[in-house]
């Protein structure tokens, strides 16, 4: 008998879709609560956690027939920082249709839209991922355990395909250690078994960050599920450049190799959350392993334009469990010009640009002092990009329960710098030490190096820096710093914009212009104490006057207010030499004002010696700054100026009471 394959054909192509429509029409009309109860009761027996549905499942019709369920929730280990591992906006669960033409409802892909899922590790080293079977005989709850007779390993049916969008991924490694955020905007993982590779097509990212495309063999399932992946093996790039990551995390240990490169080094920033500048193309290749009580992080080469530089890192526990890390750096050459700052965030539309500042606007905290023990050494033997170039530069920095140091050194051109940072904890708000010394150093370099704005332009100098202050903080410290700030500055020029709101007089006695005044010397001493720096003395020379003066600077808010009194050299000059009062801060547009009768009050009885005079005689000297000769006897030569020199608000309310002679108890009574 001739069988009719044509009808066959035809009768199937018209059966299947009719079976398959029946069968979704048939579970549509049925009660999916059984069902998800049973789905439920399974995942427990499996993991040990409770799922929970705000929204029951529901069928959704389509080219693919799948199950709907939304606001999905996973409960977290009893010791986790939250209830849940994870919570889920939309979880569809896709139906196998060869499948439901058997008349089984089997899951093929799974689907999770705006997933937020929390990895973290306790005290003891357990992570929430850890999940195991409860015993037999318990409730739905782990307290209401009736037996520790344990099950025998229950299975739950393997699904191939698992796709994520829109999702969170944060790990925790505890206490004192900020959390590690992943934006997943899209992911896909397939696998055929548990144990079998699994293949990953994923785009990744850290907050503000480019997003990382990956594709290739990402360990598998179990291997993840215990904390050992297996074998990885995965590329993709990101802005513009690209990665390779290969290599294995098992019971032997972990042995990773990273491969990179690119146009721009500054996308690594926001994954190792460090503020890395711009700068680029760049070739990376890192290797990670580990040894026999740690993680060791070698960087044998990482070229960003031409800056050369290699390094390690090895990080530990100690035997009472304190982390211990110890990195070395080694840089052959670091090219300044090609390295950028990162960009800041755009202000908001309307937003006023915010104030220059000449103070460190980093409040760096000192409160996780104790918690790791980190030994950081770092050597240059070549800087360029500024006017002179650095050599044999050398940094440390150690860290440790008790004490925490910061020291550096280099040579500047024809000149050296160096400063020694030192905190130590003991009391209730500890104590920081800061001495820096500069000689012959440009002060442009010297303030580009501190992140420091010092306006002065091609002016080389010497700076002798010792101060003191108690606190757990930057803002802390300079809020009680008390010590001394010695400098002493060649002919340079200062910038039009640091004379905004001088008079127009003393501007053209200045020879001011839009590049700004040119100056011959300027030197100083600063005198702090209770975090105000007191200009005691102040002398610097321009080619038509001396001037002298003094003031303070507040280390609080960055308040200021000098007084300066200059001596012209010629009789033009004179009609213009008038003292004035300058004042202003960060926020705060400076304004000043002449004060005609302020010379008389620095004169002191008897002849009046000439400061410009003085000055010529200073210069005499080979190899000197003549205002640094001369600023010791400014106050022989005008004795009235420390009385006339302007002081904080506070502190003249202080000196008045100490003037009548009250006490501070006196003054509120009176009041």
């Amino acid at each position: 008998m001739r069988i009719p394959w044509r009808r066959v054909i035809w009768a199937a192509v018209i059966l299947v879709p009719v079976v398959a429509a029946g069968i979704i029409l048939w579970l549509s009309t049925r009660d999916l609560s059984r069902y998800q109860a049973r789905l439920t009761e399974q995942i427990r027996k499996v993991t040990g956690r409770e799922i929970a549905a705000r929204v029951p499942l529901s069928v959704k019709f389509g080219r693919e027939p799948a199950l709907v369920a939304e606001g999905v929730t996973l409960s977290n280990a009893p010791w986790a920082s939250r209830p849940e591992l994870a919570r889920v906006r939309r979880l569809t669960m896709y139906l196998d249709p060869f499948s439901l033409l058997l008349g089984e409802a089997k899951v093929g892909k799974v689907l999770l839209e705006g997933a937020d899922i929390t990895i973290e590790r306790n005290e003891v080293g357990d992570t929430n991922l850890e999940m195991l079977p409860p015993p037999d005989g318990s409730g739905p709850h782990a307290g209401e355990n009736r037996s520790l007779r344990l099950r025998s390993t229950p299975a739950f049916p393997w699904i191939g395909t698992i796709e994520v969008r829109d999702s969170v991924l944060t790990i925790s490694e505890g206490a004192g250690r900020p959390s590690v955020v992943l934006n997943v905007a899209r992911g896909s993982f397939k696998s055929t078994a548990p144990n079998q590779p699994l293949q990953m097509d994923a785009s990744l990212s850290a907050p503000q960050a480019t997003p990382l495309e990956l594709t290739g063999t990402l360990g598998s399932f179990d291997g993840w599920m215990r904390g050992l992946p297996g074998n990885i093996d995965v590329q993709g790039g990101y802005g513009g450049g690209k990665i390779a990551i290969k290599g294995s995390v098992g019971t032997k240990g972990t042995a990773l190799q990273v491969t990179s490169e690119g146009p721009d080094v500054a996308v690594f920033g926001p994954y190792i959350r460090l503020p890395l500048p711009s700068g680029g193309p760049y070739a990376l290749t890192a290797k990670v392993g580990t040894q026999r009580n740690g993680l060791k992080v070698e960087v044998p080469s990482l070229k960003v334009g031409a800056s050369d530089l290699s390094g390690e890192a090895l990080f530990r526990a100690d035997r009472s469990g304190t982390p211990v890390a110890s990195v070395n750096i080694d840089a052959a050459k670091i090219d300044l010009g090609g390295l950028r700052a990162a960009p800041a965030s755009a202000p908001n539309p309307g937003t006023p640009p915010p104030p220059r500042r000449f103070l460190p606007t980093a409040q760096l905290q000192a409160s996780w002092l104790g918690r790791e023990t980190v030994s950081v050494t770092a050597r240059v033997g070549e800087m360029t990009g500024l006017s002179a170039k650095i050599t044999n530069g050398s940094v440390t920095l150690s860290s440790t329960e008790k004490r925490f140091a910061f020291r550096g050194a280099a040579s500047v051109g024809s000149g050296s710098v160096s400063f020694d940072l030192v905190f130590d904890p003991t009391g209730r708000a500890g104590q920081t030490t800061l001495t820096a010394t500069a000689s012959k150093v440009s002060m442009a370099d010297l303030g580009a190096l501190l992140g420091l704005d010092l306006g002065l332009k091609d002016a080389v100098g010497d700076l002798d820096l010792r101060l003191r202050g108690g606190g757990r903080s930057a803002g802390g410290a300079l809020n009680s710093a008390s010590g001394v700030i010695e400098f002493g500055v060649g002919k340079g020029v200062w910038p039009a914009d640091g004379l905004a709101g001088w008079p127009a007089e003393s501007l053209r006695l200045l020879n001011a212009s839009d590049n700004g005044a040119g100056f011959n010397c300027l030197a100083g001493r600063f005198e702090v104490s209770g975090g105000v720096a007191n200009l005691r003395r102040l002398v610097f020379d321009t080619p038509r006057a001396t001037w002298i003066g003094g003031g303070y600077v507040s280390l609080r808010n960055e308040g200021w207010e000098f007084i300066v009194v200059p001596e012209a050299r010629d009789g033009p000059g004179a009609q213009l030499a008038s003292p004035l009062r300058i004042k202003g801060g960060t926020g705060r547009p400076a304004a000043g004002a002449p004060e005609p009768g302020l010379g008389k009050l620095l004169i002191g009885g008897g002849v009046v010696p000439s400061l410009t005079g003085t000055l010529n005689q200073s210069a005499r000297q080979p190899n000197a700054n003549a205002c640094a000769v001369m600023a010791p006897r400014v106050d022989g030569m005008r004795p009235g100026l420390r009385a006339q020199l302007p002081t904080p608000t506070g502190d003249r309310e202080r000196q008045n009471r100490r003037a009548q002679g009250q006490t501070p108890a006196q003054r509120r009574h009176t009041e």
